[in-house]
């Protein structure tokens, strides 16, 4: 697996190199009006010959890297269900994924960290953020760009291939993953609560709001939420984490698979961004050397973590009840020590006795 991480830091110059950027940025910005406005009017036609747009925009803007030209195409080009983009100027940006190197030169006194591309040598600033690159040939994208105050930032997206763990020292540094809507539950009674996404994606599908902002909202929150789980769990000492395969989810909401539970449940399960959560979880706990595992969700919610009965109980959404030995516990809490069990069992593991079990 690989974690894909991104450093923003200040670029900056002489005033030959600030002006060759700014030149390149306000072309792009150019480059968008005509491509856009010739895609609009000679429809898909125009944009699927790639090779005729390409030299077409190659001669209007011969002093446009060709590379940078080439990733604009590409970065645009509509693909899927992605339409055509709107006659309307974008927010210009320089994006370079070849023919670029970042050296570090702890002699200089200016900066430690030059960009060098188009034969040109490009000082970053930001020594704080700059200094968590350990190998600067994991970055593998270069974005350019301004921001509204006028400066110059440059995005460097650091790509590192994480190694799993292959043996386990401890099996009682086990520990199973139960999310939900509302809250996302540990084996080890540790509970998150995450109403604030929850909340905020029911106010929007009330009032029908779409938009970005929403989009970079839940990105930004998963963040937060994984970076503190994954933590958390490496203060514990875990060493492996066990998640629910939810691949099949959304086929558990679908009108068009028949299994569609009403508009607001099906909007709440398609919303709420699991894939997002667990992708985010498992190459960060991967960064700090615990190996994240998955297995089928199923009967994980139904069956007891005690007596393992399916005889059960739920009078309330976050209440578990066993009919047969009157086990009585936290629904969501239940699901991730029986998520904690199986895959336990799975693996002919025995069963943790370190853990405080409390009701």
């Amino acid at each position: 697996m690989k974690s894909c991480k991104s450093y923003t830091c200040k670029i900056s110059g002489n005033i030959e190199k600030v002006k060759f950027l700014e030149e390149t940025l306000e072309i792009i910005e150019d480059l968008s009006w005509v491509v856009f406005t010739l895609g609009t009017k000679y429809s898909k036609n125009w944009w699927f010959n790639q090779k005729h747009l390409y030299h077409f925009c190659r001669n209007m803007f011969p002093e446009l890297n060709s590379k940078i030209l080439q990733n604009f195409l590409s970065l645009y080009k509509p693909k899927g269900k992605r339409k055509l983009p709107k006659f309307k100027p974008i927010k210009p940006a320089i994006f370079v994924d070849q023919t670029f190197d970042i050296k570090i030169n702890d002699s200089n006194s200016l900066t430690n960290y030059w960009l060098r591309f188009s034969s040109r040598n490009f000082p970053l600033f930001g020594k704080t953020i700059l200094d968590k690159i350990k190998d600067p040939t994991n970055v593998k994208l270069v974005q350019i760009f301004k921001k509204s105050n006028g400066q110059l930032y440059c995005k460097l997206s650091y790509v590192k291939k994480l190694e799993e763990p292959t043996t386990i020292a401890n099996p009682n540094k086990i520990i199973g993953l139960d999310v939900n809507t509302k809250r996302i539950v540990l084996s080890n009674n540790k509970f998150y609560k995450t109403k604030d996404l929850y909340h905020r994606k029911i106010e929007r599908w009330k009032n029908n709001i779409t938009g970005r902002n929403n989009s970079n909202f839940t990105k930004d929150y998963m963040h937060k939420l994984t970076t503190q789980i994954s933590q958390d769990l490496s203060n514990q000492g875990v060493e492996v984490l066990v998640l629910e395969n939810l691949k099949g989810l959304r086929k558990s909401a679908s009108k068009k698979e028949g299994t569609s539970k009403g508009r607001k449940l099906n909007y709440i399960i398609n919303s709420m961004s699991y894939g997002m959560f667990q992708s985010f979880l498992e190459y960060k706990c991967l960064d700090l050397g615990i190996k994240v595992e998955k297995i089928h969700p199923a009967y994980t919610s139904k069956t007891c973590s005690r007596c393992k009965s399916l005889k059960t109980l739920r009078p309330r959404q976050e209440q578990f009840i066993c009919q047969d030995c009157n086990y009585q516990l936290d629904a969501d809490l239940n699901g991730s020590r029986n998520i904690e069990k199986f895959y336990r069992n799975l693996n002919g593991l025995p069963m943790n006795t370190t853990q405080t079990r409390t009701l």
